[in-house]
């Protein structure tokens, strides 16, 4: 599941082309794969269980070649859920949030 789509479609699909030219580690491998994203959408994943498969699935992004690529299409995408990049959901909604802050044109008064 996503949030808002804050850039084109067109341009999600190229950041996804290009992710997947860069050959995720996460892809190919169906136990691999399990560990970016909870396991039952339909129950709650324990606090503790969530971390531990967290940390293994940043493990594996720490060397992952398309871990950039990774990087530019979650942040496009805005994820509900899942290990991306080696961050996870919550952790890319603070990141674009900081993004945001920083590149935000500021606002002056106007005189009347």
């Amino acid at each position: 599941m996503f949030h808002h789509m804050p850039v084109p479609d067109s341009t999600v699909g190229d950041l996804l082309d290009a992710l997947l030219r860069a050959g995720p580690a996460c892809r190919g491998d169906a136990a691999l794969a399990d560990l970016f994203v909870s396991p039952d959408a339909f129950e709650e994943e324990p606090d503790e269980v969530r971390r531990v498969r967290e940390k293994a699935a940043k493990t594996v992004c720490l060397s992952c070649p398309a871990r950039a690529a990774c990087l530019s299409y979650a942040l496009a995408v805005n994820p509900d859920d899942g290990v991306w990049a080696g961050l996870t959901s919550y952790q890319l909604r603070r990141r674009a949030a900081r993004v945001r802050r920083a590149s935000a044109v500021p606002v002056t008064e106007v005189p009347a």
